[in-house]
C-alpha cells in the first residue's frame, strides 16, 4: 500500500518533499522521500576562439592549418549548494560559489590536413585534430554535486518485525543539515580535482582515384583516441579482490564501533554490523564516488574502401567497405540526472582495477558494408524511350532507388544476479570457463552462444568473464524506393515516392540472458528475429529540379569517418 505524504512530514521537516515511497502493509519496508529547499541551479560556459588559413604551397600540395583555444569554465551552483567529500578528512566541504574543479588554460587544440595531388586523377590526402570537449568528459556540463541540498531521508524498521511507522500517524523524517558530518552512513560524493578537460584526436590518410569522369574509388585510413572521457560513477568504497578472499567471515556480524554516530536510519546504522563493511576504506559510509569521474579512454582504428559513380547516363551508385575495431574502458558514462548520492548499480565492476573494464566497445561493429544505387528507368523525358498517351502519363519519368545496409552484431554484456552488495560491488559478472561463441548454423535466438562457457562467480569472487563476451546478431537491412518528380512550374515540382521498406530478414538484440533464459538473445524494443515488409507512400514539395544524389545508409559514428577528408579548422 502506498501513500504520499504531505509537504510538512513532521515539525523537524519543512523542506518540500518531491517524492516519496510508503511501503508497510505486508512488509517492513524503509519509507524513504527526496528533499531539496531551493531549485538547484548548474550554471557552465565555454569560450572558443580559433585561428585557419589555407596555403597552396604548390600546384599539387594545398596545407589546411589552424588552432583553436577552448575554456571549459567551471561548473558552479548560483546558490552554492555544492558540497563535495574530502578523502583525507573523511568529512564534506561546502566550496560555496567557489567552482569544484579548477580552470584549465591550456586547451589548446592543433588542427591540420594536407591534399596533394599526385596525378590529375590521384589525390593523396592526410590530417590531424584534436578537439577539446567538457570537464566531464562528454558534450553536458560537468555540474556540481548537490547533496545533502537535494537529499534522500528514510525511515525503516528497527527490527523487521515493528513496521517503520503507522500510517495513521506518518512517517518522521529529519532532513540533514549541511555540516561537515552530514554524510555519515550515506553515500557522498568526492571529486577529482585534478582532471580537466576532455579531448579527442583524430588522424586520417586517403588516397582517391578518380577512374573514370564520373566515378571515384578511395581507399582509407581513420584512427581516434578519446583521453579523460566519462565513466559510470562508480563506488570507490569497496573491498579489494584479495579481501574477497576471505570468504565467509566477511558476513560475520560484529560490534557495530559508529553505533549512535551514524543516523539509525542508516543501513550501517544497527548495533553490529558486517566485518566487510569495517574493512572498506570509509566504513561509517555506504558509498564513495567520483563524481562525474572522466578517466576512461577509447580507440578506433579503421579501414575503408569506397566507390562512388556521379548521375551518368541516369545511373547513379555509391558503396562503402569499412573494417575497424573501437574499444573502450566503458561503453557509457554516468548518470546525467541530479542525483542525491551515487547509484547503487554501476555498471563498473572493480573500481579498483578500471583495466578489468577494457574490452570491445557496445558500439563496436568490425564490419560494415553499404550500397545504394539510383536508376532512371527508360521511359521518359530525355530517355531512351518518352512514351504518349495514357501510359506514357502512367510510366514516364520513374526512377528507382535500392539501398542496402550489411552490418556484424554488436558486444553484449553477460551478467548475473549481483551477490556482492555487502562488499560495496554494483555490478558482478560470471565467470568465464571455455568459448561461448557456437557455430554460426547452431545459434538460434534461445541458445546464441556457449551457456556452458560461463559459471556462476560465488558471493566472494568478482567473476573472470569480459565486460562483453559475447556478439550480438548481424544486421541487414534493404529498402527499395520508387521515384517520380511532377513539374508544376516556376522550378518547383512534387516527388511521388512509393517504398519497400526492410523486405529482407535481419537480427537485433541488445541483451544476453535474463532470468531463467540464459544464453537468449533478447532486446527491449525489436524480436531478436524478424521479417517484415511495408509500403508507404510520399508527396514531396521540391523548391528546385535538382539531381538526385544516392543516399547511402550512415555507418555508426566511428565507421563512417573513413570518407572524411584532413580535418577542417572550421568551427
Amino acid at each position: 500500500m502506498t501513500s504520499a505524504p504531505s509537504a510538512a512530514i513532521s515539525p523537524a521537516s519543512r523542506i518540500p518533499a518531491t517524492r516519496s515511497r510508503v511501503s508497510c502493509w505486508d512488509r517492513c519496508r524503509p519509507f524513504a522521500i527526496d528533499l531539496q529547499q531551493t531549485d538547484i541551479q548548474e550554471r557552465a560556459h565555454i569560450q572558443e576562439y580559433f585561428i585557419q588559413d589555407d596555403w597552396k604551397v604548390a600546384d599539387r600540395l594545398t596545407i589546411n592549418a589552424g588552432l583553436r583555444y577552448t575554456l571549459n569554465l567551471p561548473s558552479t551552483e548560483i546558490n552554492g549548494q555544492t558540497a563535495v567529500f574530502n578523502l583525507e578528512t573523511r568529512q564534506l566541504e561546502y566550496p560555496g560559489a567557489e567552482p569544484v574543479r579548477p580552470l584549465k588554460k591550456d586547451n589548446f587544440d592543433p588542427r591540420i590536413g594536407a591534399v596533394y595531388r599526385l596525378t590529375d586523377r590521384t589525390i593523396l590526402s592526410s590530417g590531424y585534430a584534436k578537439v577539446w570537449i567538457e570537464m566531464a568528459g562528454i558534450t553536458t556540463p560537468f555540474t556540481t554535486p548537490n547533496f545533502p541540498f537535494l537529499q534522500d531521508v528514510s525511515q525503516r524498521t528497527l527490527d523487521n518485525i515493528a513496521p517503520a511507522f503507522v500510517l495513521a500517524k506518518g512517517p518522521t523524517v529529519t532532513p540533514v543539515s549541511p555540516t561537515p558530518t552530514a554524510g555519515l552512513g550515506q553515500g557522498v560524493f568526492t571529486v577529482d580535482r585534478t582532471l580537466g578537460s576532455g579531448y579527442v584526436q583524430q588522424w586520417n590518410v586517403s588516397i582517391q582515384r578518380e577512374l573514370t569522369p564520373n566515378t571515384v574509388v578511395e581507399v582509407s585510413y581513420l584512427g581516434s583516441k578519446i583521453t579523460n572521457i566519462g565513466i559510470p560513477d562508480s563506488n570507490i568504497n569497496q573491498l579489494t579482490e584479495e579481501q574477497l578472499t576471505l570468504g565467509p567471515t566477511l558476513l560475520e556480524r560484529v560490534a557495530n564501533p559508529f553505533f549512535g554516530i551514524v543516523p539509525r536510519s542508516s543501513s550501517i546504522g544497527d548495533p553490529t554490523i558486517t566485518r566487510a563493511q569495517l574493512m572498506k576504506p570509509y566504513p561509517d559510509y555506504t558509498a564513495v564516488s567520483f563524481y562525474r569521474n572522466n578517466v576512461g579512454t577509447t580507440n578506433y582504428q579503421g579501414l575503408g574502401v569506397s566507390i562512388r559513380q556521379r548521375l551518368s547516363h541516369g545511373l547513379l551508385y555509391s558503396a562503402a567497405y569499412t573494417r575497424s575495431k573501437l574499444t573502450d574502458i566503458a561503453s557509457s558514462v554516468f548518470d546525467a540526472s541530479i542525483l542525491t548520492g551515487p547509484l547503487t548499480n554501476a555498471a563498473v565492476a572493480d573500481s579498483h582495477n578500471l583495466e578489468r573494464e577494457r574490452d570491445y566497445s557496445t558500439g563496436d561493429i568490425p564490419h560494415y558494408f553499404a550500397v545504394s544505387v539510383v536508376s532512371d528507368l527508360p521511359f521518359g523525358k530525355g530517355r531512351a524511350t518518352h512514351l504518349g498517351g495514357v501510359v506514357g502519363a502512367l510510366v514516364n519519368d520513374w526512377t528507382v532507388a535500392s539501398f542496402m545496409t550489411l552490418q556484424s552484431g554488436v558486444p553484449v554484456a553477460v551478467t548475473q544476479a549481483h551477490a556482492l552488495g555487502y562488499a560495496g560491488f554494483t555490478t558482478q559478472r560470471p565467470n568465464l570457463v571455455g568459448d561461448p561463441t557456437i557455430p554460426a548454423d547452431e545459434r538460434t535466438p534461445a541458445r546464441w552462444f556457449n551457456t556452458a562457457a560461463f559459471a556462476t562467480a560465488n558471493q566472494f569472487t568478482i567473476g573472470s568473464a569480459s565486460r562483453n563476451p559475447v556478439r550480438g546478431a548481424s544486421y541487414r537491412d534493404v529498402d527499395l524506393a520508387l521515384m517520380r518528380g511532377i513539374g508544376v512550374g516556376g522550378g518547383r515540382e512534387f516527388e511521388l515516392r512509393v517504398r519497400g521498406l526492410q523486405p529482407a530478414e535481419h537480427r537485433q538484440c541488445r541483451r544476453a540472458g535474463g532470468a531463467g533464459r540464459t544464453g537468449e538473445l533478447r532486446d527491449d524494443h525489436v524480436g531478436a528475429r524478424s521479417t517484415r515488409g511495408a509500403i508507404r507512400g510520399e508527396v514531396l514539395v521540391l523548391n528546385s529540379k535538382t539531381p538526385r544524389e544516392p543516399q547511402t545508409p550512415a555507418a555508426p559514428a566511428p565507421a563512417r569517418q573513413h570518407l572524411r577528408r584532413a580535418p577542417s579548422t572550421a568551427p
